[in-house]
Parts: structure tokens; sequence; C-alpha cells
């Protein structure tokens, strides 16, 4: 279920003001705060259960069933919407409740998230004044998910992002160490409004499965981000280490070369491309070296749509979103890395 977007006015946005990214039009601050559904779940009295129950559900609809449901994979039981009885059997995990506990004291001040959030759907309601900002909701799952969307709710699972007190942790639960590196505080904004673009723009790829299109619309994602975060470095956004963002920068037009001797733009098999989108510690392709970057073909797309940003200034983020004619996007690009 992504997301969708509903007409809604600014009634939340303050006075803190600041430059916008590209326009420099002073922009203000739109205040986030982050819901606690996974301390308001995990502190619920044993003998008031069904009531809180109730006050979840009502307070985070959907998500509150797909959370018991999905992420958790709790029974459906004949006329027990609230999943009652698995969610007392939940709540009494010990090990569970451990979890929830570090997770709070790790997450107890939660304000320069949301201040980051904040600054964010600032811009993102200057640049979509017609959609509605979304809700931002935290919870755990035991390591298995770390962000969905829900309808206009954006759900950040915050064990997922808990590096530092549960590495060793992560490497026994067998996930490999380039995954384990983004797996902090300091990706959680942007994953957030990562999962925000693709909740909305995913669809733009469901028809043109070609090559090209793929790159672009991980180009626009990541141009997306970084509009909406301009002051996070572009490692956290392409979620790469210094040396691998360099390499690209290096290896530039070789990547661009690449694709063109292998025919790549316009292909249309997942199957020869994907490679050059999967995360990983390098690009696993023929003719690409081990000292490669992951995912040089989502880097390469948002090269192009910034030379494409570059040469049209009147299109806006709105526009360049909502555009499905990549092959236009890659001409008004003029894109040729010397």
């Amino acid at each position: 279920m992504l997301a969708i977007i509903i007409i809604n006015g600014c009634n939340g946005c303050n006075n803190s003001r600041y430059k916008h990214p590209r326009t420099s039009k002073k922009v203000s601050e739109y205040p986030i705060k982050v819901e606690r559904f996974d301390k308001e779940l995990f502190t619920l009295e044993p003998e008031n259960l069904h009531n809180g129950l109730i006050e979840l559900k009502n307070k985070y609809g959907i998500f509150y069933t797909s959370y018991a449901r999905d992420i958790m994979r709790m029974p459906l039981i004949e006329n027990d919407s609230l999943f009652e009885k698995p969610m007392r059997m939940l709540l009494g995990f010990e090990r569970l409740q451990e979890l929830a506990e570090t997770v709070d004291s790790a997450y107890k001040d939660l304000s320069d998230i949301e201040k980051e959030l904040s600054k964010a759907m600032g811009i993102y309601h200057a640049e979509f004044p017609q959609a509605v900002v979304p809700r931002f909701v935290s919870f755990i799952s035991e390591f298995g998910n770390g962000n969905v969307i829900y309808d206009s709710m954006i759900c950040i699972g915050l064990d997922f992002y808990m590096n530092k007190r549960f590495n060793q942790f992560y490497v026994s639960m067998d996930f490999p160490s380039f995954m384990i590196a983004k797996m902090q505080r300091n990706y959680i904004v942007p994953n957030a409004i990562k999962a925000l673009a693709i909740g909305q723009y995913d669809y733009q790829t469901s028809k043109d499965k070609r090559f090209i299109a793929q790159i672009l619309l991980e180009g626009k994602i990541r141009y997306f981000m970084k509009s909406l975060l301009p002051t996070v470095n572009d490692t956290i956004i392409m979620g790469y280490t210094q040396s691998q963002l360099d390499w690209c920068k290096e290896n530039e037009t070789q990547i661009w070369t690449h694709f063109i001797d292998k025919n790549m733009l316009y292909e249309s098999d997942p199957g020869k491309f994907m490679r050059y989108l999967n995360d990983g510690p390098f690009t696993v392709a023929e003719d690409v070296p081990r000292e490669s970057s992951p995912a040089i073909g989502a880097w390469m797309g948002w090269q192009i749509i910034n030379h494409y940003m570059a040469n049209n200034p009147k299109v806006t983020l709105h526009e360049l979103m909502d555009n499905t004619n990549f092959e236009d996007i890659l001409k008004q690009s003029k894109y040729r890395p010397k």
C-alpha cells in the first residue's frame, strides 16, 4: 500500500524560516513530531490491554493492522481485528521487551531527527503545496524492516538503526557488512525521504521497463532526496563510502561508455541490468572491476538528472518528478561526460 496524496493545507507551518536550496526563497519549517508507536505499544499495561489496543488501532489505522499481520506475522483470528491474543503473547516476550527498552534508551530524544524532518517537510510543502505532509511513526520489528509506507504515513523501524549497540548482533543475523554500515542514526531521515519518493513515484517504471527509465527514476529519487535534504552528504544520499563516491566521480566517463558499449540504455530485460542498480560491496557485472562502487546505474541516473535540471532551470521539482518521458529527459540533459 503506497502513499496516497491528499489535498491539504499547511496548517502546521511555523515561523522558522530559511532559504530554499534551489530557489533561495524563504520557506518555513513544517513541524514534525515522530509518533512513538513502539513506545506506546510496549508500555501497555496487561490489565488494560484491550482498551489500549483499541486506542492504538484508532490512532494508527491501517498501520496497526499491517504491523500485526504483515510485519510481525500474527495469525488472523476470527472476530479479533485487534489481534489481541497474539499481541498479548508478543508483549509477554522478554526478549522483545528488552529490545523495546534498549531502542527507547537510544532514541529517547528524537529532537535532532524531528528538526531535520521539519526542514525537509518545509521544502516538500513549498515544492508540492497540494500534497499532504506525511505522518512519521516509529516501530520495532525485531530487525525485519527499516522503513515502510502506508497511505500518508512513513513508518521507521528504529531497531534497524542501532549499529553502535547491535553491530555484532547484526553480524550474527547475517546482515552483510555493506548493509550494517548504513544501519545507523544518520540514515533515518534520508531513508524516510527516500521512502516518500518511492511510495509516490515507483509506479513510473511499471510500464516502462527499460534500463534508461530505471536509472532515471533512481536519479529522480536521489535528486528529490538532495532537494529536501540539501545539507546531507552525497555519500548518505547514495549509501556510499567516500571512496565509493570518489570512484564514481573518477570513472564517470568509463561508466557511461560501458553502458553505451553494452547497448544497455534501452535494454528491457531486468536480468541484464538489475546488477547495475542493486546494493552490494561493488557492482557485479561483466567488465566492471571489483573495486567499483555498487549501484553505478543509480549514480549515473542521478548525474543525468542533475544535468537536466541545470540545463532546464525553470523546471520545478514537482514537474521533474511527474515527467515520465525518460528519453526526452536524457536528450535535454545534454549529458555527455568527458
